[in-house]
């Protein structure tokens, strides 16, 4: 669930195998309009069941809970993810 920026709060993203973000088109989840995100910036993917977080190379970086991702990080309900100016919350 997105929580800011405010013109985006409320939108949701059904997790469905793989969710990607980036700026490109063909991600799952594309915003064109903020400049700290990159192309193909992050993936959250079915681990074993479990849902996981991994940046894939951004410029600017993936934060999971205020800290810069390195390598793949397990979500978790309330967790919050940051790319630019845009914040997830995951349910």
């Amino acid at each position: 669930m997105i929580l800011e920026p405010r013109a985006r709060r409320g939108t949701a993203v059904a997790m469905h195998g793989e969710i990607t973000l980036g700026r490109d088109p063909s991600c799952s989840f594309a915003i064109d309009d903020d400049s700290f995100i990159s192309q193909l910036h992050f993936r959250i993917y079915d681990y074993e069941g479990q849902p996981m977080l991994e940046d894939l190379g951004s410029t600017n970086g993936t934060f999971h809970n205020g800290n810069k991702v390195v390598g793949a990080k397990l979500l978790h309900p309330g967790d919050r993810i940051q790319v630019g100016t845009t914040v997830i919350e995951a349910q």
